[in-house]
């Protein structure tokens, strides 16, 4: 009887420390996901490719984005200089709002559609191109300053 007792025993403590470890790196997993959190946190993640491009800086001030270049040319494009990424786990919609300078700024890297507006999916990046036009300053260094909303 002992015997019996003691089988069931150990068959009953070898399923809880089987299943222990198959649910154990799924509990930290879902821990440090929470951990890592910019994901659930940010709205949007930016991401610099304005050292392809001489003559570029770009800097930032809390909310507010700045990108000044030497002008090449009474008109010019630099397409694909910031790319946004939607961490976020649903579609949102963002926009590009230029708070000074001449230079124009839209979503993608088609100059024939120069949106300020965008619905981004989860998990995907867009781009964002600028365009200096002849009607802007011909000044050596041009500026623009913006900021990227969540609609």
């Amino acid at each position: 009887m002992n015997n019996h007792f003691l089988k069931i025993t150990l068959n009953f403590m070898a399923v809880v420390l089987l299943v222990g470890l198959i649910a154990t790196p799924f509990f930290f997993a879902k821990n440090f996901a929470r951990v890592a959190g910019v994901k659930s946190q940010s709205q949007f993640l930016v991401v610099s490719q304005v050292e392809k491009f001489p003559g570029m800086e770009f800097s930032q001030d809390a909310d507010s984005y700045r990108i000044s270049f030497s002008k090449q040319g009474p008109s010019q494009a630099y397409l694909g200089i910031l790319i946004i990424n939607n961490p976020t786990d649903r579609t949102q919609t963002y926009l590009l709002r230029r708070t000074s300078g001449d230079t124009k700024l839209f979503w993608g890297e088609d100059l024939n559609n120069q949106s300020t507006s965008i619905s981004i999916p989860s998990q995907a990046s867009v781009s964002i191109s600028l365009i200096s036009t002849q009607e802007a300053s011909l000044d050596i260094t041009q500026a623009v300053e913006f900021k990227v909303e969540v609609k």
